[in-house]
């Protein structure tokens, strides 16, 4: 597993590796723990950007033009994560204030107490909700994207696949994109024959930084998913992510694989010797890449 530079000087300056694994309690408190303490290290809000209880993130250069809508779904591998989340809740500010857009993000259910597709339904309930009152939101109907990050944008992309199951000419007409950052696209023991050989990710990264094999393993068992869709025909232009030192490495490539193959407008960006979630870390330089690279990643969804 190779790691830049840039992640083991921050190591170094840690005195340890941060590696959030073990039971599911363990996971959240991991997780819980890691918010807080990113808390104190990021600026203060932007006083030209609201948000609303709901979690609704409006830029302060909106004006009577129309904006894209993004539905957002927060990390936490099904078990940890809420809109709370300090890391989180500045990405989507960032988003929202650099593309310019609205993101409404979505408080999904989650696992064990409330199995899997709970959280899939949750996220296309907040879809549907922000279709329907999208003009209340001076929001633009024809650049409604999903995104999200982790399990976050495994969940965008099973909520497209839900949206494409709708009869033709319904509310999967409405999704203009997805962008999916670092996302759990796949069990593991159920990846295509076609793509094994590309998909090496969990054994080349299994003792990675943040997330290892074994997290991944406590994750995966609680997703509720014999295998993914192997049919991606019919999606919309897609955006994704990946981080080279992370065992989700190529939950990425193969759905990027995927998509090209059936002629989907895909674009795929790796952080090479990087951990998952890297960019939620204010002290790792690249964070800002990526915040950056996010923002042109929507921009090419909604063909801007």
């Amino acid at each position: 597993m190779y790691l830049s530079e840039e992640w083991l000087s921050y190591e170094r300056k840690l005195g340890f590796r941060p590696v959030i694994t073990g039971t599911v309690e363990e996971i959240r408190t991991g997780y819980n723990g890691l918010s807080d303490t990113i808390a104190k290290q990021l600026p203060p809000h932007d006083s030209t950007l609201t948000v609303l209880p709901v979690r609704i993130y409006t830029p302060g250069q909106a004006s009577e033009r129309k904006l894209p809508v993004g539905v957002y779904a927060h990390g936490g591998g099904f078990v940890a994560g809420s809109v709370q989340a300090s890391f989180e809740d500045y990405n989507c500010r960032y988003i929202a204030q650099n593309t310019p857009c609205i993101i409404v993000s979505v408080d999904f259910r989650l696992a064990p107490e409330h199995p899997v597709p709970a959280q899939v339904d949750d996220v296309l309930a907040g879809f549907l909700w922000t279709r329907d009152n999208i003009t209340t939101l001076n929001g633009d109907p024809s650049k409604l994207f999903l995104i999200g990050a982790s399990v976050g944008g495994g969940l965008a992309l099973s909520v497209a696949f839900k949206l494409l199951e709708a009869p033709q000419g319904d509310q999967h007409a409405q999704l203009a994109g997805i962008v999916a950052l670092a996302p759990i696209t796949m069990h593991p023991e159920h990846v295509l024959a076609e793509f094994l050989p590309d998909y090496t990710a969990y054994e080349e990264n299994a003792e990675g930084p943040l997330i290892n094999r074994a997290a991944m393993y406590v994750f995966n068992s609680l997703n509720g998913c014999d295998a993914r869709k192997d049919d991606v025909k019919g999606l919309p232009p897609t955006y994704i992510s990946t981080c080279g030192a992370d065992p989700l490495r190529d939950d990425g490539t193969v759905i990027e694989r995927a998509l090209t193959r059936q002629g989907v407008p895909c674009r795929l960006r790796n952080y090479e010797g990087l951990p998952h979630f890297f960019w939620i870390y204010p002290e790792i330089p690249t964070g800002d890449t990526f915040r950056e690279d996010t923002v042109e990643g929507v921009r090419f969804v909604l063909g801007a």
